[in-house]
């Protein structure tokens, strides 16, 4: 579960990140400030991380997955254990 929402959650947050780890050093660098928080480029940020999370959706749905042609098998029981789906 975790593994899915990082996967949706690090290409749409990684220009935030990058950008106020950016900031933070900037600031460190100059020691009068003078950074306020509306001078971030939020629409900038946000598009970026839209096309980063589009291009890893993107690029898991064609790389990552079965041949087509399979045969679905779904979750099934097993001796008392849960058995996955696949494709055969």
């Amino acid at each position: 579960m975790i593994f899915k929402v990082l996967k949706y959650a690090i290409p749409l947050l990684l220009p935030f990140v990058l950008y106020f780890l950016w900031t933070f050093i900037e600031r460190r660098r100059k020691a009068a400030g003078g950074w306020e928080a509306r001078d971030t480029p939020w629409i900038w940020l946000s598009m970026t991380g839209l096309v980063l999370l589009i291009v890893s959706l993107l690029g898991t749905g064609l790389l990552i997955g079965s041949e087509p042609g399979g045969t679905y098998v779904p979750p099934h029981v097993e001796d008392g254990k849960v058995v996955p789906g696949r494709v055969e």
